[in-house]
């Protein structure tokens, strides 16, 4: 579904080190002439996602599932926004620190005149990414708008409580070890086989800590739903042979 390609498209920022006279700078892969320019291709993007939204009753007929798409996309498009606010404030520090350095090792080597043509061309890559960055934001709030609009349209209303300070069950298991185990019971007692692993990872995020993590990651968890190493599956198989053999609850 287009739907899936839009929040994709969106939701990760593609970028490289480029060099001008032998010195890096972090920039965007994807060429735009103007901030107009980049923002009309975004509202291409936008608009074939309301077209696919608004044609929900006809690709699915039970209202329930209507109901149950719409708020695993609205899962999906909370989860990119977080996403993407933990990588931009990456990607400004690398590019910072990497123009900052370039700076200093100029000093050193090339004139003036090409230290001011590389910090010129460096921090314009530099306010590029704020553009596409901002622009981004903005439509993954309009998609959550016209999701909310398509809810009511629909005789429902979108789950969006406030959970921003749950109390947190504390846990004595690592990152790792939470996620698999959570995953395992998950694959034995949901009755749909491809249940939403962006909720499931959400939930364990806002909700327990680890051993070492008061706010485990909700990227990281969904990640480690799978890709984990031996001893975290006999640490979480040794704990499930324990619940088991207990006589006691």
């Amino acid at each position: 579904m287009f739907v899936y390609d839009f929040i994709e498209k969106i939701g990760k920022i593609e970028v490289k080190y480029s060099r001008k006279f032998r010195k890096r700078y972090l920039t965007f892969t994807e060429e735009f002439s103007s901030e107009q320019e980049y923002n009309q291709q975004l509202d291409e993007y936008l608009i074939e996602f309301r077209k696919e939204i608004q044609s929900l009753p006809f690709s699915l007929n039970s209202k329930q599932s209507r109901k149950t798409f719409l708020h695993n996309i609205y899962d999906e498009f909370l989860y990119t926004r977080e996403r993407l606010n933990e990588q931009f404030i990456q990607l400004i520090s690398q590019s910072h620190d990497c123009i900052t350095l370039q700076k200093v090792r100029f000093k050193c080597c090339f004139p003036k005149y090409f230290q001011k043509k590389y910090l010129k061309t460096a921090r314009t890559a530099y306010r590029k990414l704020h553009v596409v960055f901002t622009l981004r934001i903005d439509k993954i709030e309009t998609a959550v708008d016209i999701l909310k609009l398509t809810a009511l349209n629909d005789g429902f209303e979108m789950d969006i409580s406030d959970k921003q300070n749950p109390v947190r069950f504390k846990t004595n298991l690592s990152s790792p070890e939470l996620a698999y185990l959570s995953f395992r019971i998950m694959n034995k007692v949901s009755i749909d086989p491809n249940f939403n692993r962006t909720h499931l990872s959400r939930i364990l995020a806002d909700n327990f800590s680890t051993k070492r993590a008061e706010f485990p990651k909700a990227e990281q968890i969904r990640k480690q739903f799978t890709d984990v190493n031996d001893n975290v599956k006999n640490k979480v198989e040794s704990l499930l042979d324990e619940l088991a053999n207990a006589n006691t609850v």
